[in-house]
């Protein structure tokens, strides 16, 4: 995907701002977890859909430097592994291109704007996401496995609380921003 100049004089500012040195840290450990994160989309998908096929075919599946051998695990927890994956990495990597985008106006010295409002909101729900998915993923291997648990015992509290402290940043962003524009219009 093509950069426009004004990307890439944000990414020139984030990575040489003397006003906010952590601020290209930051980001630059960001962009770091997002190539990781696309890694693990590629590498785990690559190996759970081995894994299916190998569980269809009722043997090892083999291609060069993969082999596959399924076992007793059943196609469907392949699938909700599979599903789990693509959702964590993709949550994550979206996340961190979300961050990425707010220290870029923390950089240029102006965080307080309405679309890092609309960022965290939509960290707060990719979070969410990736939280729902976990738990119905560990539902499913109960389910097969015979494994007992509760939907009490499933959720994480701190997931939950990472998403409410996002959607509280959120409004105080989209207040800041507001209070912001009003002291511009002010004489």
């Amino acid at each position: 995907m093509p950069t426009t100049v004004r990307q890439q004089g944000l990414q020139k500012q984030m990575t040489q701002s003397k006003t906010n040195p952590m601020a290209a840290i930051l980001s630059q450990l960001l962009l770091l977890g997002f190539w990781l994160a696309m890694i693990i989309l590629v590498a785990g998908t690559i190996l759970i859909l081995a894994g299916i096929l190998s569980s269809l075919t009722g043997g090892a599946f083999e291609l060069p430097m993969v082999t596959a051998w399924a076992g007793d695990v059943p196609t469907v927890s392949l699938v909700a592994a599979l599903l789990e994956t693509i959702i964590l990495a993709t949550g994550l990597g979206y996340v961190c291109h979300q961050l990425r985008r707010i220290l870029s106006t923390l950089a240029l010295g102006d965080p307080f704007v309405p679309a890092n409002a609309t960022r965290l909101v939509f960290i707060g729900f990719a979070l969410a996401l990736i939280e729902i998915a976990s738990i119905l993923g560990a539902l499913v291997l109960g389910m097969f496995f015979e494994m007992e648990f509760r939907l009490v015992a499933l959720i994480n509290l701190k997931a939950v609380g990472a998403v409410v402290v996002l959607l509280i940043l959120a409004q105080v962003f989209r207040e800041g921003a507001r209070l912001r524009e009003s002291e511009k219009m002010t004489i």
